[in-house]
């Protein structure tokens, strides 16, 4: 039927076939016994065609059928350089010597030009006149330039961007030795090889195309002995495989012409009684559809492989789309790679011919300037939905060594940036509740974070005090007398230049916590210049210890070497102290050297003590002689 169809569109004429051209004994036997039978075909044919009612031969194809082979008669040709042995530019050149001028697009080609595809940039046009011209030429002849359909030219092409230095390439499904040694050609420019499993075809289909690699000079095309479906990723051949390309078995409806493809593919040819209806059967939609899906699955399960190209000459959703999403769903990645989503737009470059419906696909239907493909882009991406830390994307790179130990403290994942704080105390005149220089620049989280290791390392130091033998627990109340020996007098400036730190430590406690808060009592008492006359024995001497500092640093040098008889009055103070106030006992105060200091003065402020509710006969005498002492007239308290 396909060579009567052909007698039919040629008026029954024997065709002319160039002399590389050399066809089958049988095919030939064929042709001419159809030949010499001419009349009475044409006869039988115009009889068929009064009887149905119609006015020509080719009414016996559907609309959709004879739209396809009006843009098959006048289909451009599309021939892809092979750069192993010339450029593009210096073929480009050879035609315009043959006479050829190139145009920019191809609706001004004629019989004299040619142009270049806009997708594929290896690709050059011409038009239908100029194939005897094509196929008797050099270039033809030496492989240099191939023609090939142009679906097969734009899976090539959405190829090249995904291809690395020294990494393969594996080809699964049915193609021609011309596709093959194109997709060799394009991986020979990143210095990778081309992979195809030798068992997924047969020994003629190997030979043959072997003979075309070495008609085309190329040698990066390995043959696998295994199928396909048996391939693991453990196999060493697949080792430096990155990139997948699945061109499976198809319906072929987006052809204009199935015919030269199917046999250049080795195709199935029964599809081609329901292509001549128009549409192809659900039966074998779906038996396609299930092999598809299958050699695209198995090529998803390699985890050293990053993308995957899938690529159909077919206009049905079933085999195309729908199939992609489908095998999406139900493959299973492993939780430490990405998975596989689609990556579109496959071409950058807006084409006039591509369908928007769906961005991510690139879909082409046929024409009277190409035919008809469907490409899908499949790579390892990250979930889109999900919003990635800026410590996320620095610990991913971190731990695949791509930053090679630069990755700053402040930014690791899990630690927070410090700010340092100034080492040194607050000096005596600053006021307590100013801030500390260098503390504005810290946040809130911040400051309760320090001040909380703070106090961690107070409570620390403190059960470190009390858990020492050698020393004394810190007394609150500063009463006790010191020795004037050298050695306690040494020890007595050390515990001076330490209540000088625990001051200016806890000086700067207090401007990140609370402020000071004095009581009322002891500032009333303390901005009276005389004492009143109802004080308490430890507020009265305290007076006197104030009054006496004075005296002292009027006179050091005296004070020092004749102690004067008002200072012998405190002698009796610690046993007066010892007594029981309010039924509670009191500790011995220190001397007033060791408490208040001309330095000190203004930072230490005396606890609020209260009156007590009946006193004893023993603490009414131990409080006359420090009533004696004191100036006879007494403002009152």
């Amino acid at each position: 039927m396909v060579m009567l169809w052909d007698l039919q569109d040629r008026s029954f004429v024997l065709q002319e076939r160039s002399p590389h051209e050399q066809p089958v004994q049988e095919v030939r036997e064929l042709e001419s016994s159809l030949h010499r039978c001419k009349t009475k075909l044409a006869a039988s044919l115009a009889r068929c065609r009064v009887k149905l009612n119609l006015q020509s031969v080719s009414c016996f194809l559907s609309d959709s059928v004879r739209n396809k082979q009006h843009f098959a008669k006048r289909l451009p040709i599309y021939a892809w350089v092979n750069t192993l042995k010339m450029s593009v530019e210096e073929v480009c050149d050879a035609l315009h010597r043959d006479g050829l001028c190139e145009k920019k697009d191809v609706v001004d080609l004629d019989d004299r030009s040619f142009c270049r595809d806009v997708l594929c940039p290896d690709t050059l046009v011409f038009s239908q006149q100029l194939r005897p011209r094509l196929q008797d030429s050099s270039l033809t002849g030496e492989h240099v330039l191939n023609i090939q359909d142009r679906s097969i030219c734009l899976a090539v092409s959405a190829l090249r961007p995904l291809l690395f230095e020294h990494n393969d390439v594996l080809v699964v499904g049915s193609f021609s030795p011309v596709t093959v040694a194109h997709v060799a050609v394009v991986a020979s420019a990143r210095s990778a090889r081309a992979l195809m499993c030798g068992a997924d075809h047969t020994a003629s289909q190997l030979e043959e195309i072997q003979e075309r690699l070495k008609d085309m000079s190329v040698s990066n095309v390995r043959i696998l002995s295994e199928a396909f479906c048996g391939l693991s990723e453990g196999d060493t051949a697949l080792q430096r495989v990155k990139v997948v390309v699945v061109l499976p078995q198809c319906s072929s409806s987006a052809l204009n012409d199935p015919v030269p493809v199917i046999h250049s593919e080795h195709g199935d040819w029964d599809l081609l009684p329901d292509l001549s209806h128009g549409q192809v059967s659900k039966h074998k939609i779906h038996t396609m559809s299930s092999q598809q899906s299958r050699l695209l699955a198995h090529a998803l399960t390699f985890s050293k492989v990053q993308t995957v190209v899938y690529c159909t000459r077919s206009v049905y959703p079933e085999e195309n789309e729908q199939l992609v999403k489908r095998v999406l769903e139900k493959t299973h990645t492993h939780p430490k790679l990405l998975p596989f989503r689609v990556n579109g737009p496959v071409f950058p470059d807006d084409s006039q011919l591509e369908d928007k419906t769906d961005s991510k696909f690139f879909r082409l239907g046929p024409s009277r300037f190409t035919n008809g493909c469907f490409v899908a882009r499949l790579s390892r991406q990250a979930d889109p939905t999900k919003v990635e830390t800026v410590q996320d994307v620095l610990a991913r790179a971190a731990a695949k060594g791509l930053l090679g130990g630069i990755l700053p403290e402040q930014l690791k994942p899990g630690k927070k940036a410090k700010s340092k704080k100034d080492p040194r105390p607050p000096s005596p005149n600053q006021d307590p509740t100013a801030p500390v220089e260098g503390e504005g620049d810290l946040t809130k989280s911040d400051k309760e974070e320090e001040s909380q290791a703070e106090e961690e390392e107070a409570e620390k130091e403190e059960e470190q005090k009390k858990t020492s033998k050698g020393r004394k627990r810190k007394v609150k109340r500063r009463g006790k007398q010191t020795s004037k020996d050298p050695k306690n007098d040494a020890t007595g400036q050390k515990k001076k230049a330490g209540t000088k730190a625990n001051q200016s430590h806890h000086s700067r406690r207090l401007t990140k916590s609370k402020k000071r808060r004095i009581p009322r009592l002891t500032l009333t008492l303390m901005s009276s210049e005389q004492p009143s006359k109802d004080l308490s024995p430890i507020t009265a001497l305290a007076h006197r210890i104030s009054e006496n500092q004075q005296t002292a640093h009027s006179a050091p040098s005296t004070a020092a070497k004749h102690p004067s008889p008002a200072r012998a009055a405190p002698s009796t103070a610690p046993a007066a102290c010892t007594q029981t106030i309010g039924n509670k006992p009191t500790r011995p105060l220190k001397t007033k050297t060791d408490l208040c200091r001309p330095d000190q003065v203004s930072d230490y402020v005396l606890p609020p003590i209260s009156r007590p509710s009946s006193s004893s006969g023993s603490s009414t005498s131990q409080r006359q002689p420090a009533n004696t002492s004191a100036p006879s007239t007494r403002p009152p308290a």
